[in-house]
């Protein structure tokens, strides 16, 4: 199965990026592949792609993603070929409360309440929630994130303590938190 979901993986990345050079035109938004699902066997595998932009991800543009890639499986004869005749494609957005998986979704997240779960220089393992103040994935060697943590004392003051500045590869899980 990872040599189908490989090859498949390869292929919709490819897709993704003619989708969005095809879109830039009109403004649109890059969309970037979060994750990649292959369920079940021949000839009726099930293939779930988890899509998102910069700045978040419609329905609609989550069923244009899928036509696209649906048009672009029917013209390969290799692709078809692993998904098999009755295969199905459901492209949609990672849930809330789910971990972020991909580097460029902290860039949607700015400005959110994170939690997350992280090694130090020691290897020893801490957790911290705060604020998403800073993001700086693309284009850099050394992508981080940096949280703006915050306690809670009594009374319900908020108390901002000094910035949190996470390297990426330090960083074990994230996952956004939802405020009310």
């Amino acid at each position: 199965m990872n040599v189908i979901k490989d090859r498949l993986l390869a292929f919709i990345e490819d897709s993704f990026e003619e989708y969005s050079i095809e879109r830039s035109a009109s403004g649109e938004p890059d969309v970037f592949l979060v994750a990649l699902l292959v369920k079940g066997t021949l000839p009726s595998r099930r293939v779930e792609v988890l899509a998102e932009t910069d700045s978040g991800i419609s329905v609609t543009r989550c069923m244009s993603i899928a036509r696209w890639l649906r048009n672009a499986f029917e013209e390969n004869e290799e692709i078809r070929n692993l998904v098999g005749e009755d295969y199905g494609l459901m492209v949609s957005s990672p849930g809330i409360g789910e971990p972020i998986q991909h580097a460029r979704q902290y860039i949607r997240h700015k400005g959110h309440l994170l939690r997350v779960r992280y090694t130090d220089a020691g290897d020893a393992e801490h957790e911290v929630s705060g604020r998403l103040v800073e993001v700086e994935v693309v284009e850099t060697t050394s992508p981080f994130i940096v949280l703006e943590p915050e306690k809670v004392s009594k009374g319900r003051k908020r108390e901002r303590l000094e910035p949190v500045r996470l390297e990426l590869n330090r960083i074990k899980s994230a996952v956004v938190e939802v405020e009310f």
